[in-house]
């Protein structure tokens, strides 16, 4: 092989890099943090790293959780075996982690417009740095184009759509506490 070979293959490289650098580049990739605006327009107000511990009951059934460094852990009842990864997305939808739209406000009797006279389940939600009181969400009715159900803070009259997964994640959970799905 000659020098003049061995240029000329220094000049092509040398090349594809200057057109690699200037046109094939890929962007920086997406950041997972949530958008300006999403705490505020989701239920619970705050973002998913505020949540420390959790609670969901349903039907006389209760599932704890808590969150052991950036994983969740079931702490009861004990031989639970439930994903961190499947409380962590319900926690997300409840949080920052999905916006919820505001379909009107209820107290008394108007709860049972939205199937939250008597909640179908309902979720405790223990925040760091807040009182020990924790907060309760109370899950209801599905739309009735049952892509959502209707939840609201028990302590705010604001009703929320929030969507349908949030179900599906308990169903998942309790399912798990159970020892399994069900026939």
């Amino acid at each position: 092989m000659t020098w003049r070979r061995v240029g000329a293959i220094y000049l092509v490289l040398a090349s594809l890099g200057l057109y690699f650098a200037l046109f094939e580049r890929r962007s920086e990739p997406l950041r997972t943090a949530t958008r300006p605006g999403t705490v505020e327009r989701s239920l619970l107000g705050i973002d998913q790293d505020a949540v420390r511990a959790i609670v969901f009951r349903r039907a006389g059934l209760e599932v704890r959780a808590a969150r052991d460094a950036d994983r969740w852990r079931v702490v009861g009842p004990v031989q639970t075996s439930v994903q961190p990864d499947l409380i962590a997305a319900a926690v997300a939808t409840l949080t920052a982690g999905q916006e919820s739209e505001v379909v009107g406000e209820a107290t008394g009797e108007d709860l049972d417009d939205f199937g939250l006279m008597r909640p179908v389940s309902e979720i405790e939600v223990t925040v760091s740095g807040e009182t020990e009181t924790p907060l309760r969400v109370l899950l209801g009715a599905n739309n009735p184009t049952k892509t959502a159900l209707y939840a609201k803070r028990a302590d705010r009259p604001n009703v929320y759509l929030v969507g349908g997964n949030l179900r599906y994640y308990q169903d998942l959970i309790f399912e798990a506490a159970a020892g399994g799905p069900r026939p």
